[in-house]
């Protein structure tokens, strides 16, 4: 289904997210939805309470500043309060499971958990607890980021059936769960670098659950009428030689944004004359990432 011709429910499929995966295509189109919705109101500085009286509480187990800045920001200001449990706070864990801990900090009043990288062990505790839980991954695969590039993916094509998605760099291990997202919305992905830097055999089978994925070395065949550039790239960046994003290339796609999650390699994977430019979705992306997480907390930790 086109996300335009979507009808908002307000309902989601599932109680927790523990991955992108776990998003149908409605969940996806749900929250999207709703994020358009508040960053509408937001812009006319129309003041938020809808979140008001709920507490959100924040487990970061290693250090992960834009995670708990990005949150914090987001919860604030829809008039909601954050519990910030940082890695420092262990001694709140200690001889707890993380069921026991969810437990806890529902009888104290706590509505939802936004949590990153747990064990296996202890996601699989938290799917059968009361709290609903959001929890993140590192890198290109997390919940969060994933919306947030689908977002603006969105505002700068108009849908996201049909949106021609470019990816440049080296992917031969691309963040499967990213790419079937984006295929389950409509999009078609194309992946570009050196042959030997292509995906294959069960990675390729891994991006390809939800529809194809058209792969290439040609950055001309890869960015033809793309809506949407990013580049994934490594230290590696001598085989990565004429895969950068330019304002040469982007001559051939003017309508084009380049998103990006950061950070990146400046003048390497793509110039600065690109990111800081009028082609640039990367600043844009990471507001949306404030209204992605709004919408998400309104939705699941209601």
């Amino acid at each position: 289904m086109e996300i335009n011709k979507y009808n908002p429910k307000g309902k989601m499929s599932t109680k927790h997210v523990f991955s992108v995966s776990d998003l149908e295509e409605g969940d996806i189109y749900e929250i999207l939805h709703l994020a358009r919705k508040l960053k509408q109101k937001q812009q006319v500085k129309e003041k938020l309470g809808v979140f008001e009286g709920k507490n959100v509480a924040i487990m970061l187990q290693s250090s992960s500043s834009r995670v708990r800045i990005s949150f914090e920001l987001a919860i604030n200001r829809i008039g909601g309060k954050t519990l910030y449990l940082s890695p420092s706070d262990a001694d709140f864990y200690r001889g707890l499971t993380h069921l026991d801990a969810a437990h806890i900090l529902r009888a104290y009043g706590v509505n939802g958990l936004v949590a990153k990288n747990l064990a296996p062990d202890a996601v699989a505790q938290l799917k059968t607890n009361a709290l609903p839980v959001i929890h993140l991954k590192d890198g290109r695969d997390s919940a969060c980021q994933v919306l947030a590039n689908l977002f603006t993916m969105w505002e700068a094509a108009g849908r996201l059936s049909g949106v021609k998605y470019a990816a440049l760099g080296n992917l031969k291990s691309p963040a499967a769960e990213e790419i079937n997202a984006y295929i389950k919305c409509g999009a078609e992905v194309t992946l570009c670098a050196p042959e030997e830097l292509l995906p294959a055999g069960e990675t390729l089978r891994k991006i390809s659950q939800f529809g194809d994925v058209a792969l290439t070395s040609s950055v001309q065949q890869a960015v033809k009428n793309a809506d949407v550039v990013t580049t994934v790239w490594d230290d590696e960046t001598e085989k990565l030689a004429g895969y950068a994003v330019t304002e040469e290339l982007l001559k051939e796609i003017p309508r084009a944004k380049y998103l990006h999650v950061l950070p990146v390699h400046h003048g390497e994977e793509v110039s600065d004359a690109v990111l800081y430019g009028e082609n640039s979705a990367v600043f844009t992306r990471a507001a949306n990432l404030i209204y992605v997480e709004q919408a998400m907390v309104m939705l699941y930790f209601r």
